[in-house]
């Protein structure tokens, strides 16, 4: 039997391993990053702590990434990820901005909104509108009693009626792809996508702004889109 020595690991400040494992468990539930990306961004969180064990960060990550692949090779295809990549993509024809993951704050998720928006604009594309969910929207989804998926959405003009109109398109299309929506009506409240079963792991697709100016833009008309893969 091999035995792995950590130089650092009883070193370690234990509410600085129990916030690193945390953090580690929620990534590797979004599904978003690979192993390497993990890697980075956790140990980026932990940047002047001189006695964070790196050894110990990698092999966590690698026995955890591990297991989540192999439970995924159990779920049933699509996943509410896939419907959901699936409507976004619908949405964005639509010519409405929609982002995955996008930052972690609702400040973040709008920036990221409007600059894809200004991108458009200069390619004299028009938008009606944008939605996103974040990354503290994502560990409210994957936390088992919450599994609700804020969605976050605008006109690109601030118009209120626009707005409406933009929360309704959006509704439409997860509610025509599976998912159950609970929103007032109001454009100061975010819709919610409830008892959602979040399950995504890291794969090769671009899920940022690259993608949705090509789908606008049309540019990668030969490409099968990812959720058409079932």
């Amino acid at each position: 039997m091999t035995i792995i020595y950590f130089d650092n690991l009883f070193r370690m400040k234990p509410e600085v391993r129990e916030e690193a494992l945390e953090q580690l468990e929620k990534d590797i539930l979004f599904g978003f990053e690979k192993q390497g990306e993990l890697f980075e961004s956790i140990r980026d969180m932990f940047y002047d702590e001189e006695e964070f064990d790196e050894a110990w960060l990698k092999q966590s990550i690698e026995e955890r990434y591990q297991i989540h692949q192999n439970e995924s090779r159990t779920w049933q295809k699509p996943t509410d990820f896939d419907r959901l990549a699936k409507s976004f993509d619908e949405l964005i024809e639509q010519k409405i901005v929609c982002l995955h993951n996008a930052g972690h704050t609702k400040s973040d998720g709008i920036e990221d909104c409007l600059e894809v928006v200004n991108e458009l604009t200069n390619l004299s594309l028009d938008v009606k509108g944008y939605c996103y969910y974040h990354s503290q929207d994502l560990a409210r989804a994957v936390d088992p009693e919450i599994k609700i998926l804020l969605i976050g959405f605008d006109s690109v003009e601030n118009n209120d009626s626009v707005a409406m109109e933009v929360a309704r398109e959006i509704i439409m299309v997860l509610e025509k792809n599976g998912f159950k929506t609970v929103w007032p009506g109001t454009v100061d409240q975010r819709i919610e996508i409830v008892n959602i079963e979040w399950r995504k792991v890291p794969d090769d697709e671009e899920w940022g702004p690259h993608r949705v100016v090509q789908l606008v833009t049309k540019k990668d008309k030969g490409k099968k889109p990812f959720w058409k893969f079932w």
